[in-house]
């Protein structure tokens, strides 16, 4: 979120020595120049590991870690000192040849978590890279406010780059859940990330222009659409302090609540300042951040006390690990450790109970048998708990709704869970039969077919008198929020920054409206033509706000 105006910044236009043969005892000086460089490159990192934890605490130094990692992994390390020995090749060569070996493997999985696996190694050659050639990280070339332009960015280097004078960030390449991403929400910069090929041309000094609303960059920013953007991002920062103070109450007075996403425990601060109504989502598995494995069972008992104690007295929904790429954490079908570790979880959540309100979630839950089993393994830890003496609060137990078994016999898992979660992204790519990065539009929640499977979980919950929260993208959607409500989700979970707008939103949704809506676009063909609906029917309403941030 945000619009960010500054003169461009380049990164990563460093030329790179071509392929070159070495002979007999030169191979020797190669080897002791890699070595050098790996031992310059792990020192450059460690450094940025503690200015992040100066700047920001311990929260995010594990994202360095696994880089730190890698300048010692065999696989890389060992496998470029041979290459170099065997092959006779320098040293550059060597980096960039077994770093492509190494992610052509996870390139091929279709899974989103080796797709950024492979980023991982791209990051640690582009460091060994630059400290072979004797490259040191250059000051920005312009004086004032600069947007940082890459063709991606290693969070090594964002922990640098990303601070004061930098307003914004554009990359070629990335992911809304990668690491550098992650960094530039928590400096508050406004990014766009995956934009693909930018022009050659552009240079450092050249107006860029960052709307992290729309997706969007303008290069050669006019002075007049600088300083248009200049005024969306003035009145935005006011809509959002003015919207603090507001309740979400439809115009025909049905509350309507609204929580907070959110994937790290600083991220707290920032829902309890959008007066978020509790922690809908709270993703667990980022405080993982690539580690070997998760955190001890006390590192996580005393951070889930941390989070639960800011928040309470209002709710907060922890999510058990969804770290797989694919996103199948199945009870049944777990290795010794992974069960070990969901075991560890549970109970550190079981502990942290007596601080507040809170709730654990399973996500991917596909069957009624796996679902019990997940019940059965709450139960099994709470019991060891108690025969040890802790005392322990009640923890509500739901499932996450994201594929369509659960969505189609939503009245049978009603019979057994204390509540739903919807998630819109992964129900809409399973009902469709679509890779979860596909990117053709119609791919979304808002497919007919997608939708009776929404309406199908929520009358489900109601039926059975237990609460269904929408936590998927198409509740942080202003035009889509309307349909939710038509729908019949009463409580919605948004990223923290989307809270004050979804509160705007409800505010000018007139639910008997929104619910003649949701039943024409029941009716509707495609996703296109139910959007078009909304926007013809309920975006009128919004008013001139929305167009203003280019949300509709």
């Amino acid at each position: 979120m945000g619009v960010a105006v500054g003169r461009a910044r380049i990164i990563g236009r460093e030329h790179r020595r071509p392929h070159r043969k070495i002979e007999g005892a030169a191979i020797s000086a190669e080897l002791a120049r890699f070595a050098k460089a790996v031992s310059s490159s792990r020192a450059e990192i460690e450094a940025a590991k503690e200015e992040l934890v100066q700047k920001h605490g311990p929260t995010y130094a594990p994202i360095l870690d696994v880089y730190l990692l890698m300048h010692g992994d065999a696989l890389l390390i060992d496998a470029i000192s041979n290459a170099i020995r065997e092959d006779s090749v320098n040293a550059e060569w060597a980096v960039s040849e077994v770093a492509a070996r190494l992610k052509k493997p996870l390139l091929e999985d279709d899974s989103p978590y080796f797709q950024e696996r492979a980023s991982d190694i791209d990051h640690v050659r582009e460091h060994l890279l630059r400290h072979l050639s004797g490259e040191r990280r250059q000051e920005s070339p312009v004086d004032g406010p600069t947007v940082v332009i890459a063709r991606d960015l290693t969070p090594a280097d964002a922990v640098h780059v990303l601070a004061p004078p930098t307003v914004g960030l554009v990359t070629e390449l990335g992911a809304d859940s990668s690491h550098t991403t992650i960094l530039a929400r928590t400096f508050g910069v406004p990014a766009v990330v995956a934009l693909g090929p930018l022009p050659i041309d552009i240079e450092d000094g050249d107006v860029v222009l960052v709307d992290g609303f729309s997706g969007e960059v303008t290069l050669g920013a006019s002075h007049d659409e600088r300083r248009a953007a200049e005024r969306r991002r003035d009145r935005f920062t006011s809509f959002l302090k003015a919207e603090r103070s507001t309740s979400a109450v439809t115009r025909d007075g049905v509350s309507i609540a609204v929580a907070a996403n959110i994937e790290l425990p600083t991220e707290v601060e920032a829902a309890l300042e959008n007066v978020a109504e509790g922690i809908g989502l709270y993703r667990t598995e980022f405080m993982c951040l690539d580690r070997p494995e998760p955190p001890s069972e006390e590192e996580q008992v005393q951070l889930y006390r941390g989070v639960i104690r800011a928040m309470a007295p209002k709710r907060v929904v922890f999510r058990t690990f969804d770290w797989r790429g694919d996103k199948r954490l199945r009870v049944d079908h777990h290795g010794r450790h992974e069960r070990a570790w969901l075991q560890t979880q549970i109970r550190a959540v079981l502990q942290a109970s007596e601080e507040g309100p809170v709730a654990l979630m399973f996500p991917m839950i596909a069957t009624l048998t796996e679902f019990r089993e997940a019940r059965a393994l709450v139960q099994q830890c709470s019991e060891q708990l108690v025969d040890a003496g802790a005392k322990l609060a009640p923890l509500p137990v739901g499932m996450m709704v994201e594929v369509p078994s659960a969505a189609l016999l939503a009245d049978r898992f009603a019979q057994h869970a204390d509540f739903f979660s919807v998630g819109t992204n992964d129900l809409a790519h399973h009902a469709l039969a679509a890779d979860r990065h596909d990117g053709r539009s119609a791919v979304g929640p808002l497919d007919p077919a997608v939708l009776a499977l929404l309406e199908r979980a929520v009358n489900a919950a109601s039926d059975a008198g237990i609460p269904c929260s929408m936590c998927g993208g198409m509740a942080a959607d202003p035009v889509s929020l309307g349909l939710v409500l038509g729908l019949g989700y009463r409580q919605v979970s948004v990223p923290v920054s989307v809270v004050p707008l979804a509160r705007a939103v409800i505010r000018n949704v007139d639910l008997g409206a929104a619910a003649e809506v949701a039943r024409e676009a029941l009716e509707c063909v495609s996703a296109d033509a139910v959007r078009e609906l909304l926007l013809e029917r309920l975006g009128p309403d919004l008013g001139a706000l929305w167009k203003d941030h280019g949300l509709v």
